[in-house]
């Protein structure tokens, strides 16, 4: 039987197959790194703790504004896009996309992993 561990590893490793990723991770709403998938340039405990904060600004943002529990979160930059999407209330999924990835695509792909994330991180 899989361990927790070795699932999140599979459900980064199938989202890699979507293509045009740089890297992607789970992490807890606190910053700590779960699992990831990143290349040698990418420190994933940094990823991790910027994501962390920047859902923590965002939701600060969305209850200050009465606008709802926050959804998602894209960052278009020169090199590629970082999206947040929250993974059960305790965990984030997040993915740095290559320059020009056809990023409807990976929400898709995106909505699905943090499902399956959810479920193996909280049984829901």
């Amino acid at each position: 039987m899989e361990t927790k561990k070795e699932k999140l590893d599979d459900v980064l490793s199938s989202f890699l197959q979507v293509g045009q990723i740089k890297a992607c991770a789970i992490v807890s709403k606190e910053g700590l790194l779960i699992s990831s998938r990143t290349p040698p340039d990418v420190d994933a405990r940094i990823f991790s703790a910027l994501c962390s904060t920047i859902m923590g600004a965002a939701e600060a943002a969305s209850t200050q504004m009465k606008t709802g529990a926050v959804g998602q979160i894209s960052l278009k930059t020169e090199k590629g896009t970082i999206v947040l999407i929250p993974a059960g209330s305790k965990a984030i999924f997040t993915v740095l996309t290559e320059t020009g990835a056809q990023i409807g695509l990976i929400l898709v792909e995106m909505e699905s992993k943090a499902q399956e994330v959810e479920e193996i991180l909280f049984g829901t």
